[in-house]
């Protein structure tokens, strides 16, 4: 606080705020802090004090207005109670308030900024990462595309949990490549091989998946699980991706169908 205009006393001393309290505190608290302590820079005493009557009425106004005004309660009250500790620390002296001097606000003012800064960094790191599992999917989806149009694309090529990302980037590519990586997908769920053993994988994947890929698992799984062990040869099912393609729908109610018990 400036006493370059004080004739009385000099200001008392400000109570001391570590950082660490500011950082524990919400943002809320912090942001009311800063806002009103810009509000009040170079206020003297009667000045303050009508700021906080000025909040104090404006407090009971905001209480009066119903569910409409029960949301901007909470902010008034943190206003109203940052204008009283700046009242008090005014209190008896005729210098006006200087925010770069109190400690409080001080301590606010770098714990946002340490907040904003870590969530640019956060948002900056959600980004690369974006950005690398979009590069991840492109580059699996086209070995994937090569593996099937080599006709080399069966159980020996183990599933990863990440595979389902893969599937946006097979859009408008050969279809009956793309029918056969479904077909080899299907294939993994029904049977739940390599990743898809992990329960949580595998619902994520089917999740994620395509309708056209999940019902053609579940039938698949539905017409084997009366003969556990039964290996079922792609060439001999090939229709069931077909089927799963054309009526998806259609396929799941076979297939509850099919697995209900009788």
């Amino acid at each position: 606080m400036s006493n370059e205009t004080t004739a009385g006393r000099s200001a008392p001393a400000l109570p001391q705020t570590s950082a660490d309290a500011a950082t524990a505190e919400s943002r809320e608290v912090l942001a009311a802090r800063v806002r009103v302590g810009a509000a009040a820079r170079g206020l003297d005493a009667p000045s303050v004090g009508r700021r906080v009557e000025r909040c104090e009425n404006e407090l009971k106004f905001t209480r009066s207005g119903g569910p409409a005004g029960e949301a901007l309660v909470a902010g008034v009250e943190l206003e109203l109670a940052e204008w009283r500790r700046i009242a008090a620390l005014l209190a008896g002296v005729s210098g006006t308030y200087r925010p770069a001097g109190d400690p409080v606000v001080a301590a606010a003012e770098t714990a946002l900024a340490a907040r904003e800064e870590a969530a640019r960094a956060a948002k900056q790191a959600a980004e690369e990462d974006r950005k690398a599992r979009r590069h991840w999917a492109l580059r699996r989806a086209h070995a994937l595309l090569d593996l099937a149009q080599a006709d080399r694309l069966d159980a020996s090529v183990p599933v990863t949990a990440d595979d389902p990302g893969a599937w946006p980037m097979l859009t408008g590519h050969n279809p009956m490549a793309v029918a056969r990586i479904d077909g080899w997908m299907a294939r993994a769920l029904a049977g739940r091989s390599g990743a898809l053993s992990d329960p949580a994988v595998r619902t994520a994947a089917l999740a994620a998946l395509p309708e056209r890929v999940t019902s053609h698992a579940a039938l698949l799984e539905a017409l084997t699980t009366p003969h556990p062990g039964t290996c079922v040869s792609a060439d001999e099912l090939e229709f069931l991706g077909e089927l799963a393609r054309a009526a998806p729908e259609a396929t799941v109610r076979l297939a509850r169908w099919l697995a209900a018990p009788r």
